[in-house]
């Protein structure tokens, strides 16, 4: 019985490796040309893949596989699914203490929730998700600056500067880490647009100070008549 599951268990692993070669292959064609049959094997490689990973106990690896799945899926006119996807994602990462899945699963719901006009829902799943990248267990500053930026971008959007001012000198530590780390240099890049964009934000929002002028006019004298 024991060889039986173990045969079986190698299996699993065969499949699910061929899977993930596949997928992989017809995610990059179609990062690259957009192509609609690309993006139709990658969905259906991966939605076979995503059971078998959670078969295996290789539950990050499920996370991420839906994380991947919910990209692509709208582009096949599949959007309503790519949120269920979503939430499965963070179901299986609260499930397991995977923040790095909470925190990708929470920018994907957010950002799907603002695209769809739920602003106020969008906000606090964005919120929720810069939260788990704080945690996450991997300890990667990647996680927190890619959490940072579409709350930033959501936040310039709705003029809330009191909120956003923090957070953007909190992007730029976070992207100085992450280009220290691994010489990303457009982290530091994007840092500096989001410090412009607070600027011209504050300059716009500041009352600006103007003296008072003292000279005044008289009025014009009237000519005298006799």
């Amino acid at each position: 019985m024991e060889e039986h599951m173990a045969h079986l268990r190698s299996d699993d692993y065969y499949v699910e490796g061929i899977l993930h070669v596949f997928s992989t292959a017809h995610q990059m064609g179609f990062q690259a040309t957009g192509s609609k049959d690309h993006a139709h094997s990658f969905a259906g490689q991966v939605e076979r893949r995503i059971p078998l990973l959670g078969k295996l106990q290789r539950y990050r690896d499920q996370g991420e596989a839906m994380c991947s799945l919910s990209d692509v899926l709208p582009s096949l006119k599949r959007k309503s699914e790519a949120e269920t996807w979503y939430q499965r994602a963070r179901d299986v990462g609260a499930a397991h203490g995977l923040f790095t899945l909470e925190c990708v699963a929470c920018m994907g719901l957010g950002t799907t929730a603002l695209d769809e006009g739920r602003h106020e829902e969008g906000l606090e799943l964005l919120r929720n998700a810069l939260v788990a990248a704080e945690l996450n267990e991997l300890d990667e500053p990647a996680f927190e600056q890619d959490a940072l930026e579409p709350l930033i971008s959501a936040l310039f959007k709705t003029n809330s500067i009191d909120e956003v001012e923090p957070l953007v000198l909190r992007f730029r530590e976070a992207a100085k880490a992450r280009s220290e780390k691994e010489g990303v240099c457009f982290a530091e890049f994007k840092s500096l647009l989001f410090s412009a964009q607070l600027h011209e934000v504050l300059c716009l929002c500041t009352p600006r100070w103007e003296p008072h002028t003292t000279a005044h006019h008289l009025p014009s004298a009237r000519p005298y008549s006799v």
